[in-house]
């Protein structure tokens, strides 16, 4: 049996990006693990300001952007969905998981889509933001269940979601919580109850939190905050 998914961020581990032309590059660090961070399966949310580092901190853990300093360990399988879907304007849903999946994945993103209400014969463009998500969001559930978990690195997958729709998919990922690491950015804390930890940046460095202090994850947020 494969080992369980997991990621690691050693402390010291820098991330951000180079900018100016190529004779006059500069390094602007914007978030540094001042801790080891260990994270498995389950949902892990990251929350912080805008312009904290966020969005940088996924796509390097995905590949697409060197750290600064150190590396992170990812163990299994991992995809990145960012924040919104780039298509053929004029590609139907239907068509869109037909470029993706066959057979048994095939069914199980048509299911999806009848169960999350999504129209499989309108044009990307004639959708709108909540059901263009629908789209990243069963990509996303298909991906990670053929390839049997991994790591999902995922950006405000629930933005223009309506909250019958949010809910059908958080209880989505917790029925694969045993195998799939989540590492998801949100900004609409209230709408997600139950979380197995809670990462946000604050003055640059990365924190995390196991365990909720006060009712909500919303308090342990404000408390790293502070």
């Amino acid at each position: 049996m494969p080992d369980a998914p997991r990621l690691l961020i050693p402390a010291g581990t820098r991330f951000g990006y180079h900018e100016g032309p190529p004779w006059r590059r500069r390094e602007l660090s914007l978030v540094r693990a001042d801790q080891d961070i260990l994270i498995g399966p389950g949902l892990h949310l990251l929350v912080a300001p805008n312009g904290s580092g966020k969005t940088t901190l996924l796509r390097t853990l995905a590949g697409l952007l060197p750290c600064l300093q150190g590396g992170a360990r990812m163990d299994g399988c991992v995809h990145y969905f960012a924040d919104e879907l780039r298509a053929d304007p004029e590609l139907k849903a239907r068509t869109f998981f037909r470029s993706w999946f066959h057979g048994a994945a095939l069914d199980q993103a048509f299911a999806l889509a009848t169960s999350l209400r999504l129209d499989l014969n309108r044009p990307v463009a004639q959708l709108s933001r909540g059901n263009r998500q629908k789209l990243l969001l069963i990509l996303a559930e298909v991906k990670a269940a053929f390839a049997g978990g991994g790591l999902l690195l995922m950006d405000e997958p629930l933005t223009g979601l309506d909250a019958e729709t949010r809910e059908q998919v958080i209880a989505l990922w917790a029925a694969s919580a045993a195998t799939t690491v989540r590492l998801v950015i949100l900004h609409e804390l209230e709408s997600v109850r139950s979380a197995d930890t809670l990462l946000s940046i604050h003055g640059g460095l990365l924190r995390h939190v196991r365990e909720r202090t006060g009712g909500s994850w919303m308090d342990s947020y404000k408390s790293l905050q502070a």
